[in-house]
């Protein structure tokens, strides 16, 4: 039987690096993302008919909820052996000290994509996956930022705070409730993605802690997406997966 996997916010950064990482392993993926950028293009021609790409905006609750039988009908009949969904879109986006926002917009879509699409996709995956894989899993990517307080990160710690705390919720229900979807939300680390360079393109003023994520970047100090995939990948299918809901990677 086959494995798939569908990754959102899987044009570039990370959810690129987990897309490569999952095809080389033999995996149908559907790579979800805002845009089909030219690395994820090379992707698809690359592994036809092993990786699909699907156009969603995540900020918009009502598309989130109609990825997942898209994504399903991508991958068409089961059973699988596994299928996992990744719920790695994310922005960082808007940076500021609170009292200091201006976009109420941003804030409404950072909502929207870290928290709201997570929760519908997760929510749709239990249900619509019923029957078709003998292993469910859900990893969400988190952030050490939902336990530790970054001056002008209030929206972005915040939201990954919730997700952290709806894995809870969901991998208490699914062991004691329900039917054994295995849920976790995932510290990565510090990635070299495009967020990490929003962050250093910040102002001091609106982030006060930008020197500190200046010196990671020129000391090297930076994951790579390519190596933190393998590590999350490498979690997924060791016997500790989802002992417990929110692990940090670089604690494995």
């Amino acid at each position: 039987m086959k494995h798939a996997s569908i990754v959102t916010g899987a044009s570039r950064g990370l959810g690129l690096a987990l897309a490569f990482a999952l095809l080389e392993a033999g995996q149908q993926v559907v790579a979800a993302a805002r845009t089909l950028t030219p690395e994820l293009d090379e992707l698809s021609a690359r592994y036809p008919g092993q990786l699909f790409w699907l156009a969603v905006d995540l900020a918009d609750p009502a598309a989130a909820a109609a990825l997942m039988p898209a994504a399903l009908a991508q991958l068409g009949a089961g059973p699988f052996a596994s299928l996992t969904l990744i719920n790695n879109a994310g922005v960082v986006t808007p940076i500021g000290l609170v009292g200091q926002w201006e976009d109420p917009l941003a804030v409404a879509q950072a909502v929207a994509i870290n928290v709201t699409a997570p929760l519908l996709l997760t929510n749709a995956f239990i249900t619509q996956t019923q029957g078709l894989a003998e292993r469910r899993s859900v990893i969400g990517i988190s952030s050490g930022a939902a336990v530790k307080a970054y001056p002008g990160w209030g929206v972005y710690g915040a939201t990954k705070a919730a997700l952290d705390h709806f894995s809870r919720h969901a991998a208490l229900e699914q062991t004691e409730y329900a039917n054994g979807v295995k849920v976790v939300a995932l510290y990565p680390g510090v990635v070299d993605t495009g967020m990490q360079a929003t962050i250093r393109g910040s102002s001091a003023e609106a982030f006060p802690n930008r020197a500190r994520f200046e010196a990671l970047k020129a000391d090297g100090a930076l994951s790579s997406p390519a190596d933190t995939a393998a590590r999350i990948l490498a979690y997924l299918d060791s016997p500790a997966f989802a002992s417990v809901p929110v692990v940090d990677i670089r604690e494995l």
